[in-house]
């Protein structure tokens, strides 16, 4: 059995090395908040330009495409649908799910950072801004290079891997609750790897028991 949706992906997608990358750089990136926020501001930098957003992003798109070359991994789903696709999460229930867990992923355990105006991790990109070159902050909200300011995988590669995201334990597709019963956190890795498959699938034990 996998502890999270990113180690089943890892395991089949990925390197042992991949994993490595993804968990120091989410503590490094937490390390780096809490410098910063006592005063620290040379060893927050040192640790934010140590986060390498190219090989994060090198290892988000190297699984990926191997996923597609190897194709599905997971077993065929057995669960059924409990009732109709449910709404999606609002951003106050999301926020009040992080808040439950501690900002951390109910699956791997790592930290997680929003982009929200007042989130620890704008002020990063606001102290170093030649470190994230594809942001910026204009009236407390974050910008990418994308068009019409949309923020790009690349922009964010330092955090891509450790974004908060408010995951359906049992899939919505299948008429998952949207409430916190059926909500925990979860990083961006663990929430994309999972999808709409169900942990059964995956072979991935519930966060829910923890």
């Amino acid at each position: 059995m996998f502890k999270s949706p990113m180690h089943f992906y890892i395991h089949h997608y990925g390197t042992d090395q991949d994993l490595a990358l993804i968990t120091q750089s989410a503590y490094d990136t937490q390390a780096a908040i809490a410098a910063l926020e006592s005063g620290d501001v040379e060893s927050a930098q040192q640790l934010w330009k140590g986060v390498d957003g190219k090989a994060l992003l090198d290892t988000w798109n190297a699984q990926n495409d191997r996923a597609k070359e190897l194709g599905p991994k997971w077993k065929e789903r057995s669960e059924q649908s409990i009732g109709p696709r449910t709404p999606s999460v609002s951003q106050g229930l999301a926020k009040q799910i992080y808040e439950r867990d501690g900002h951390r992923c109910r699956y791997c355990g790592l930290p997680v950072f929003t982009r929200w105006p007042g989130s620890s991790i704008l002020q990063l990109i606001e102290a170093f801004p030649d470190l994230t070159p594809g942001l910026r902050l204009e009236d407390g909200k974050l910008y990418g290079s994308g068009a019409d300011g949309a923020i790009t995988n690349k922009d964010y590669a330092k955090f891509l891997w450790s974004f908060a995201a408010c995951d359906h334990v049992f899939p919505t597709s299948l008429g998952g609750a949207t409430d916190e019963t059926n909500l925990v956190t979860s990083c961006s890795g663990c929430n994309y790897s999972k999808g709409n498959l169900t942990l059964e699938q995956l072979d991935v034990e519930s966060p829910l028991s923890s």
